[in-house]
């Protein structure tokens, strides 16, 4: 491969398969790109071929990497990628499939607990709500959240998930805010929203005097199934609806709804990647001190992502389907 200045290629241990992947495949959401492309956006592998610019930064050859991408790239044997959508893993002992769990799923969980803690004071019985328990970033949520010692609430969309999910020492409300708002408003301290159902209204309402809605996602928006009770969007002359639903949904968490913080992974990453690798490094440490395991849904291999992101679209995986090439 011919790199430039600052591109690297990276020999990949593991990949993800996400809901991201199928939005860019389908051409919705708020990415677009130009086919044909390689999915995959989160990756752990490393470095086989240097650029100028990431040498000279201290990245050696063999080095071990993780890897975040908007578009895509991860899911083959290797992938090229700008230093900038790079941080060194340094823990050698965690197994890949678990580490590239960490990369997105349970970083965007830790921050967003982060996010909506008071002065970073520990959430020990504390009432947190999480919406869309059973997804990978749920999920992520409800094992740091136990870890601290809260009391968490979540939503799940069938009998088999509550089920599931009890056995985490959760407890579970139906997923259309109409079915359990009624039954936590005003308690909530952290309300984790996955989904923006309603512009996080119902979220928001949950809140105590003196609690924080963390919106994330926006999974009932770009889903692949209607949510229960709540219209879908469709595309028009315009354009796509839910691009400008989305939006609307982000200005308005940002700017015009009190107790509320709109946090995006992604922009985290960018703008403080020395915060980024610090947290990812907590992430490690729990994880080989055994007290932090990333739910793994699936392993499968590069020809079987087609499948894996089908699987994906039905809402019925349980936890982060990861690729091993």
């Amino acid at each position: 491969l011919v790199h430039n200045t600052t591109n690297s290629s990276y020999y990949s241990q593991a990949s993800t398969v996400s809901l991201r992947d199928c939005l860019l495949r389908r051409g919705v959401g708020p990415d677009k790109i130009t086919f044909p492309f390689i999915p995959g956006c989160e990756v752990v592998g490393t470095i086989s071929n240097l650029g100028g610019t990431a040498r000279r930064e201290g990245y050696r050859i063999g080095d071990r990497v993780v890897g975040m991408t908007r578009k895509g790239g991860g899911n083959g044997y290797y992938a090229k990628l700008s230093m900038q959508y790079v941080a060194p893993i340094l823990s050698t002992n965690i197994d890949a499939a678990d580490a590239v769990c960490l990369v997105d799923v349970y970083m965007t969980a830790y921050q967003a607990l982060r996010v909506g803690k008071k002065d970073g004071t520990p959430i020990t019985e504390q009432n947190v709500l999480i919406t869309d328990g059973y997804s990978p970033v749920g999920q992520a949520a409800v094992a740091l959240a136990k870890l601290e010692g809260a009391n968490v609430y979540v939503t799940t969309t069938e009998t088999r998930q509550d089920e599931y999910m009890k056995t985490l020492g959760v407890k579970c409300l139906p997923l259309a805010p109409s079915k359990w708002l009624h039954k936590v408003k005003g308690k909530m301290d952290i309300v984790i929203d996955n989904t923006c159902f309603d512009s996080y209204d119902s979220s928001w309402k949950a809140l105590n005097g003196n609690g924080v809605l963390v919106c994330t996602g926006m999974t009932s928006i770009y889903g692949f199934q209607d949510p229960p009770d709540v219209g879908g969007c469709n595309c028009d002359t315009f354009g796509d609806t839910r691009d400008y639903q989305a939006k609307w949904a982000a200005i308005k968490a940002k700017y015009m709804m009190s107790q509320t913080k709109f946090h995006d992974l992604w922009e985290s990453f960018q703008t403080d990647p020395k915060k980024y690798q610090q947290e990812l490094k907590y992430l490690c440490f729990l994880v080989e001190n055994g007290m932090l395991k990333p739910k793994v849904a699936e392993r499968v291999s590069v020809e079987e992502v087609p499948d894996a992101q089908r699987y994906l679209e039905t809402g019925k995986a349980n936890g982060t389907i990861v690729c091993l090439p």
